[in-house]
């Protein structure tokens, strides 16, 4: 029947207990929950336990961390980011493997405004010197050891697998609340807007990378002054190429090759406390992805060569309309990476409007051999959501 499980916000279990909970989610056919531990900012309608709005702090740790865990000289979560004790996440532990159910931890690695604003230049920094303080850059040496500690720390508390999401590079549209760009922008203006040019991504190139950063400056300026030059191209490796020059791709390669170090460094980390590791891959819901996402997972820094050997399982968030399109997506991941597989499905609206498409979607995903299906948002679903995930699960 496969495994699945339910991503879930920590407020599930600071309104009801684990051992109110467990039993419950296992009535409808769930196997686990991917426990949101580290998180960005957001505002929810949450409506499990009843119609709550709920504002999540940016970069919060919800539980208090072991600081044993971070290697010296690493970014460490400020105390004020942090829960001060650890009854909620040690009473799910201990009920869950009474009962007999996996604990995940989810954990937003890069996206993390709360460090981003204590430690700027640490962020990603493009070419005109702006900091973008909701995103960390991985080429960091002090965020490198965030990231090393965080999972460390992670994995040593009873976990099964640590759910890692934006471990990468972002996009210019990405991270704030009513944001500001009022100018026509296209996909290549708004990734080179976006291209980190920080001391260390420089540094980690062994090509020119100031030269490259002026450059940059440069094809900006008429874009600044006047007009977008690129609307309506497409985002590709060759036309960034035709647009900035052929050392553009010596450029990507080395970020590729940084975060990918990462998630190494993660999944050694993860291995040492018998954990696995899981990439939360975020490739289709990037701009013009259709079918084929993978093929755009470069833009955010991702060689899927390399990280399908760096983590145990891929995980995509296939958040289509039709089973059709889900079908495909899942058919594109089979067919481009070698190790194991689990979907993410959205059950509620706008993916999903009935108990009939999602039992489709869970069938178009068994007919692609993905069985592992994993379900977004446990806190915001209505009760009929879960009934439909126990008819399409438990079939």
């Amino acid at each position: 029947m496969g495994r699945h499980n339910a991503f879930t916000f920590p407020y599930t279990f600071f309104r009801q207990s684990a051992a109110r909970v467990i039993p419950d989610l296992q009535s409808y056919g769930f196997t686990g929950i991917n426990l949101a531990l580290n998180y960005h900012a957001s505002r929810d309608f949450l409506l499990r336990q009843g119609p709550a709005l709920e504002y999540l702090a940016d970069g919060f740790h919800y539980y208090t961390p072991n600081r044993d865990m971070y290697p010296s000289q690493s970014v460490q979560p400020n105390p004020k980011d942090c829960l001060t004790e650890n009854r909620m996440l040690d009473e799910v532990i201990r009920v869950a493997s009474r009962q007999g159910f996996e604990v995940n931890a989810w954990a937003v690695y890069m996206h993390n405004s709360a460090i981003g604003f204590q430690y700027p230049k640490l962020t990603v920094t493009n070419c005109f010197g702006n900091h973008f303080l909701s995103e960390l850059c991985p080429s960091s040496p002090e965020i490198a050891g965030y990231i090393s500690g965080l999972s460390n720390d992670l994995a040593s508390r009873g976990i099964t697998t640590l759910a890692i999401e934006s471990l990468h590079f972002h996009g210019a549209h990405h991270g704030e609340h009513h944001e500001r760009f009022f100018l026509e922008m296209s996909e290549v203006t708004g990734f080179l807007l976006s291209l980190c040019f920080c001391t260390y991504c420089i540094a980690h190139f062994v090509g020119d990378g100031p030269a490259l950063k002026e450059r940059v400056v440069q094809l900006l300026r008429v874009f600044l002054e006047d007009h977008d030059e690129w609307l309506g191209v497409e985002l590709t490796k060759e036309n960034l190429a035709s647009i900035v020059g052929e050392e553009i791709l010596g450029y990507l390669t080395s970020r590729e090759e940084t975060v990918a170090r990462r998630y190494r460094e993660v999944r050694e980390v993860a291995a040492a406390h018998g954990v696995r590791t899981t990439f939360i891959d975020q490739a289709p819901l990037i701009t013009n992805s259709a079918s084929a996402p993978l093929g755009k997972s470069w833009q955010v820094g991702i060689d899927n060569m390399l990280i399908d050997k760096a983590v145990d399982i891929y995980e995509p968030l296939i958040y289509r309309v039709s089973a059709e399109e889900v079908g495909a997506v899942a058919s594109h991941y089979r067919s481009e990476i070698s190790g194991a597989i689990t979907a993410i499905l959205r059950p509620t609206y706008p993916d999903n409007d009935s108990r009939e498409k999602l039992s489709a979607k869970v069938k178009a995903l068994h007919d692609s051999s993905v069985h592992d299906i994993d379900f977004y948002l446990l806190d915001a679903m209505r009760p009929r959501d879960l009934e439909w995930i126990k008819g399409a699960i438990i079939s």
